[in-house]
C-alpha cells in the first residue's frame, strides 16, 4: 500500500505482516516497557503462544496488522494496525509501534497517513480512533499531528507503578479526513 500524496513522502509502505516481522517486533514491545502501551491486562505469553494468537487474530475479520517497511532499504520499522472494526458504525481503532532506534523521524505519521487513506477511501469508515496514556506525548503528539480530535478522557484507566493515570480517547472522521487532504 502506497501513498499517492505528493505532499507526504514516499519513504514507507505498509505490507503484510509476516511472522517474522511478529517476532521482532514482540522483542521491540517487550523492550519498550508494555505497561506504558496499554492499560489492558499483560498476560506475557511464550513466543510460541504469541505466534498462535497472532496466527488465530490474522483470521479474524475484524481488523489487520501491517508491517511498516522503509522503502529505501526494505528495513522493518514498526507495525501499524487497525482492530475492533465495527462494519455497523464503520469504525475501527488502531494501534502502533516503532522500533525504538527509529523513532522521531517521522515514520509513524507517514504510516499513518497510509492507514488512514486505506481506511477512509477502501473500507469506507467514518470514523477511525486511538486511546493512549495522559503521560504518551509522542502518541498524543502523532495522533494530534496526523488530525486527531481528542474526543474525551478515560479517569484513572492506566495504572504504571502503583499510580493510576487517565487514558486519552482521539478520533479523526472520514470529513475531517478528506477536508485536510483536499487543501493539500
Amino acid at each position: 500500500m502506497r501513498d499517492i500524496d505528493p505532499s507526504i513522502p514516499d519513504r514507507v509502505r505498509l505490507d503484510e505482516i509476516t511472522e517474522a516481522d511478529f517476532l521482532v517486533i514482540r522483542k521491540w514491545f517487550l523492550a519498550s516497557a508494555p505497561e506504558t502501551q496499554t492499560c489492558r491486562p499483560l498476560a506475557l505469553k511464550t513466543d510460541a503462544e504469541a505466534l498462535q494468537k497472532f496466527r488465530e487474530r490474522k483470521q479474524e475479520d475484524t481488523g489487520r496488522d501491517y508491517a511498516i517497511r522503509r522503502i529505501a532499504d526494505d528495513r522493518l520499522l514498526g507495525r501499524i494496525r487497525y482492530f475492533d472494526l465495527n462494519v455497523r458504525n464503520r469504525s475501527a481503532e488502531i494501534g502502533y509501534i516503532l522500533d525504538p532506534d527509529e523513532r522521531g523521524h517521522g515514520f509513524a505519521a507517514e504510516a499513518l497517513g497510509l492507514l488512514l487513506k486505506h481506511l477512509f477511501n477502501e473500507k469506507k469508515l467514518n470514523k477511525v480512533y486511538a486511546q493512549t496514556a495522559e503521560f504518551n506525548a509522542a502518541s498524543i503528539a502523532l495522533l494530534n499531528r496526523c488530525g486527531f480530535q481528542l474526543d474525551g478522557r478515560l479517569r484513572q484507566h492506566h495504572e504504571l507503578n502503583g499510580v493510576l493515570f487517565d487514558d486519552l480517547i482521539f478520533s479523526l472522521l472520514a470529513e475531517e479526513h478528506n477536508e485536510l487532504h483536499s487543501s493539500q
